[in-house]
């Protein structure tokens, strides 16, 4: 694989929390987080919801800056259309200032609102960048037997005309090269094995898939603070993923990681304390676990790095800037 990726370095970089699983509407922000206000919305708006929905899926969309050059993607798009597009409306977020849409990985908590974006779209296609196994059939098996579907949805035919296909397991560069996404995570790690009740099917038949090689995640280097690194489930593992990010781009600095950790339920929490110690070790700036982190992971990743940790919550937008004047 590829390493030294030459990441261009941005002038800043914000990325938007469009749906997770928390929302607070009085949470405070500071110059770096900026908090969704309600102070001047009803408690609930025109189709009957809060100003702002929370459900257990994730989006975010990326904005990078450098010089005179600026741009766009879209990480994943949520659990459900409407909560999705809810949110999109509330942020006054234009789908058509997107130039891309980026799926960490094919489970429909990250992508089931991609058909309804996709329809929204006005005269531009729009890429999707996806690992080759994101849209196969998936599924869980829980130890009860019990089975769910987590595939997701199948575009239509009218649907994939207005979309270019990125179909990739490496490392691609987006937005003038100042976004990549990652692809394949190698497992470095002793601890972070996956996710056993998982399976794919391929070929017609299915098959335990534990380790979800579709995963990945998103980088920004940021001038003279270092990785901005967001993910989406981060079934590869926070470490794995911070370690790759390291070795694609030849920057050990790291400024910020932010998404779903997927250290929730019996099957990981038992690997949080090797997780917060090897956060510890890479020390980031800022640390913003959500989505599938899980109340355990969050509170204990708190109380070990109180200096880096900013609470999630839907809506909020994060400002990375660099510390050095452009020339």
């Amino acid at each position: 694989m590829k390493n030294n990726i030459p990441l261009i370095e941005v002038d800043e970089v914000q990325v938007a929390i469009i749906m997770d699983n928390t929302i607070d509407a009085f949470m405070t922000g500071n110059s770096i987080v900026h908090r969704f206000s309600s102070s001047h919305s009803p408690v609930t708006i025109d189709d009957g919801f809060s100003p702002m929905l929370a459900e257990h899926g994730f989006s975010a969309m990326i904005q990078v800056k450098s010089r005179n050059k600026q741009g766009a993607i879209l990480l994943d798009t949520g659990i459900s259309p409407g909560g999705f597009l809810h949110n999109l409306k509330a942020m006054r977020i234009n789908i058509n200032d997107l130039q891309a849409v980026v799926l960490s990985h094919g489970h429909f908590d990250h992508t089931a609102g991609l058909p309804s974006l996709i329809d929204r779209l006005e005269s531009h296609r729009i890429s999707l960048v996806f690992h080759p196994d994101a849209l196969l059939e998936r599924k869980v098996v829980m130890p009860s037997g019990y089975e769910q579907n987590v595939s997701a949805p199948k575009l239509t035919i009218d649907q994939r005309k207005n979309v270019v296909f990125l179909e990739k397991s490496n490392p691609t560069l987006l937005v003038d090269d100042m976004i990549l996404v990652s692809g394949e995570i190698p497992r470095i790690t002793d601890f972070e094995t996956g996710f056993p009740v998982h399976y794919t099917k391929r070929n017609g038949h299915w098959g335990n898939d534990p380790i979800l090689r579709d995963d990945q995640s998103v980088i920004v280097k940021v001038r003279g603070q270092g990785l901005v690194i967001i993910t989406g489930c981060c079934h590869s593992g926070i470490i794995n993923t911070i370690r790759h990010a390291q070795t694609l781009t030849g920057c050990q600095q790291i400024y910020a990681v932010l998404g779903g950790f997927h250290l929730t339920g019996g099957l990981f929490e038992k690997i949080i304390p090797s997780t917060i110690a090897e956060l510890q070790k890479i020390n980031p700036t800022y640390l913003m676990p959500g989505h599938c982190t899980g109340w355990s992971a969050i509170h204990q990743i708190a109380q070990a790095m109180p200096k880096a940790f900013i609470p999630n919550n839907v809506g909020t937008t994060l400002i990375f800037q660099s510390n050095i004047t452009p020339q």
